[in-house]
């Protein structure tokens, strides 16, 4: 979290450019100090608090870096700090020993910082993964229910991640809230009835109209929890169709969220792929051959492009991974 509120302040999101950042701000308070004058003793009590901006680039790297940064800027620190007392060697013997216990505090806020951060991250971690294993056991529940099988929904999650990098979709944030919006599309049909949900003949204008409300159910869901606000957006969108056909807000072209162009392409390609009571699974090449004649109608064309662009055998490879893990 701490993390998270860094990066936004300071707009800093790769290694590099954090590192960067801690080096300008350490640069620049360094010679913030060295540029100040002990003329009197109103710029010695000014060197002494700008030594505390030190604490700034110690504090993020324990943040952004764990341990290791921690450790390298509070050496860093220290060691200008220790510099500055040994240019100053002319100070009386009681602030020479108030500037070295200034540099024991800085190790030791720079330990404290990294442990805390540390644990901070641990327990981050720990709670997304309580979370994700929640939202796995909610999407399998429904998928038994429709499928009888607790693995369409983890499948079309994956398949959608891969076709997402072949996209060369890289933004922070942007991978994990597609996965999880692939995992939860159909978490509407919780309110679909069983009736209509499992009816094994075709459905009724009336019960059509039930089964069309599952996106709206599903994004009202989503919607109030907020770490699920962006996945919501492909429940919400995962029937549109490119031509302006689909349901339930009838979204053309690039008004549909790109997540849900990239699900609509997968969300077919699996239900083709996949042996079903009534029908065998199709093989890759005709699966691939449906959707090049979408291309334009039901699928982003562009989409389209890009899943051709993956090898065919990645497709069964992350099926098989799918269910070693389940």
């Amino acid at each position: 979290m701490a993390n998270q509120a860094g990066e936004r302040i300071f707009g800093f999101s790769g290694p590099a450019s954090k590192a960067f950042a801690v080096c300008v701000l350490m640069a620049a308070v360094t010679v913030f100090l060295f540029s100040l004058p002990e003329q009197s003793q109103t710029w010695h009590q000014s060197r002494d608090l700008v030594r505390k901006l030190f604490f700034l680039p110690l504090l993020l790297s324990a943040a952004w870096f764990g341990g290791p940064g921690a450790a390298a800027s509070t050496a860093v620190v220290t060691g200008i700090c220790g510099g500055s007392l040994a240019l100053h060697g002319s100070e009386d013997l009681a602030a020479q020993l108030g500037r070295l216990g200034e540099l024991g505090v800085f190790w030791m806020v720079g330990a404290l910082a990294a442990n805390f951060f540390e644990q901070q991250k641990k327990y981050v971690h720990s709670v997304e993964e309580a979370n994700d294993n929640t939202l796995v056991a909610l999407a399998s529940a429904l998928d038994v229910r429709e499928h009888g099988t607790g693995l369409h929904s983890q499948r079309v999650a994956e398949y959608t991640l891969r076709l997402a990098r072949e996209m060369g979709l890289k933004e922070p944030g942007m991978l994990p809230a597609i996965g999880k919006g692939a995992l939860l599309h159909d978490v509407g049909k919780i309110g679909v009835p069983d009736s209509v949900l499992l009816k094994p003949g075709p459905l009724s204008p009336d019960e059509w109209e039930v089964m069309r409300t599952h996106p709206d159910v599903g994004n009202r869901m989503l919607q109030r929890i907020e770490f699920l606000r962006g996945p919501a957006e492909i429940v919400l969108c995962h029937h549109e169709r490119f031509d302006g056909t689909g349901y339930p807000r009838g979204l053309k072209g690039k008004e549909i969220p790109l997540g849900a162009r990239m699900f609509a392409v997968i969300d077919v390609y699996d239900a083709l792929t996949t042996e079903r009571p009534y029908r065998d699974a199709s093989t890759h090449a005709a699966a691939l051959k449906i959707l090049r004649s979408g291309a334009g109608g039901h699928f982003d064309p562009a989409v389209v492009a890009a899943f051709e662009r993956v090898p065919a055998g990645e497709w069964p490879e992350i099926a098989s991974k799918v269910v070693e893990r389940a």
